[in-house]
């Protein structure tokens, strides 16, 4: 029983200060802030603003990835981050033109050796498929007629002697 005794006040002081450990790290500032926004389109597809910055005194190397839908993902690329207020922006294109929502995150590790994931608002994806609203435009031109002298009566208006044809342009009304 002395034995039984002496291994749970081990395990206690083991495990009391690793618990601790973990609720400082729950509770640690937020070392990046993600933004995101969604409100065009290229070539049909939804494209995705982004911006990530530094809220931590040390620079780190920050990997930019996206989820759509609580589904589908992939990674964008990977920025280095200077001291706060450092910040990088970007932008990507969706595969697809049917995603709702698409949530940005930005991993980065840090000097510290601390890992941190932080990620934007799930943002609406911009509506590729909704009609566009195209405006016409009407240009009137007046039509001209070009009319040739057949008779060639020596006025240099016909059969070509060395003159141009005559342009007029008919009277509108």
């Amino acid at each position: 029983m002395r034995r039984f005794v002496v291994l749970v006040a081990l395990l206690v002081a083991v495990a009391v200060p690793a618990l601790a450990v973990s609720a400082m790290a729950q509770t640690a500032p937020q070392r990046l802030a993600v933004t995101a926004s969604s409100d065009h389109c290229t070539g049909g597809r939804p494209v995705v603003d982004y911006t990530v910055t530094s809220l931590w005194p040390t620079g780190a190397s920050v990997q930019i990835w996206w989820l759509a839908d609580a589904s589908v993902f992939d990674v964008v690329g990977t920025t280095k981050l200077g001291p706060a207020p450092d910040s990088a922006a970007g932008s990507f294109t969706l595969p697809y033109d049917f995603y709702a929502t698409v949530t940005v995150y930005a991993t980065a590790t840090w000097p510290d050796g601390m890992q941190t994931t932080n990620a934007s608002w799930a943002i609406p994806v911009a509506d590729c498929a909704a009609a566009t609203t195209s405006t016409t435009s009407t240009t009137l031109v007046e039509p001209t007629t070009t009319t040739e002298d057949p008779g060639g009566n020596g006025n240099g208006n016909g059969y070509g002697y060395g003159r141009p044809t005559t342009t007029t342009a008919p009277a509108l009304g």
